[in-house]
């Protein structure tokens, strides 16, 4: 079922316009104030309460929208899901070499991860709120495993999956533990990571 899910975000996802998630206003107007509630107290510490004073809105409004505390998580972490996918995506778009992609997708993923309230504060303060989502591990390395697996015939091979899987897990980690070598803040550093040791997985995992 992976694949569907895959699809169904990917289809929507993008730094910025294409996100499908709540796209009335006023959900968006929710969804910031429960993004901007999130960095400043924890993901699991925010309430609908202070999320509807944040953003200014009534309790009726917020619960016809996420009539539980759980669908707000779910749709906050799915449109940041989006985004953060969008931006990968975009980054893969962005150089016409498939190896030159690896290095790009993962400088984006840092990068969304460096400027994102809630995985900013989840390298200071607290484990990241989506490393324990077998969900979201799963739908992430599903689309590094597409998108390593290419135009190639028939599903990702195992091999292909085992290394989509070791990235996925790598970026969590970084994420809740940002290593000090290659320095998490220094681009140019991981992408040297990425050349050296990314991209050679890459290029035996397809042969």
């Amino acid at each position: 079922m992976i694949d569907a899910q895959l699809v169904e975000v990917v289809g929507g996802a993008s730094a910025g316009s294409r996100i499908d998630e709540a796209s009335d206003a006023t959900s968006q107007r929710i969804l910031d104030a429960a993004l901007a509630e999130a960095a400043a107290v924890g993901l699991q510490r925010i309430t609908v309460e202070d999320v509807v004073r944040r953003a200014g809105v009534s309790r009726m409004t917020a619960y016809r929208r996420y009539p539980r505390r759980d669908d707000l998580i779910e749709a906050l972490v799915r449109r940041e899901t989006q985004r953060f996918l969008g931006a990968v995506a975009d980054a893969i778009d962005s150089v016409d070499d498939p190896e030159d992609g690896v290095a790009e997708a993962f400088i984006a993923a840092v990068s969304f991860a460096r400027q994102h309230p809630i995985l900013r504060r989840a390298g200071q303060h607290e484990p990241a709120p989506i490393a324990d989502s077998v969900e979201l591990l799963a739908m992430g390395s599903a689309f590094i495993a597409n998108y390593i697996h290419g135009e190639a015939p028939g599903p990702p091979p195992q091999q292909v999956r085992w290394v989509a899987d070791v990235f996925a897990r790598l970026f969590f980690t970084y994420i809740s533990m940002p290593p000090s070598d290659p320095d998490f803040g220094d681009d140019a550093e991981l992408r040297r990571f990425a050349d050296e040791v990314l991209t050679p997985m890459v290029k035996r995992a397809v042969g």
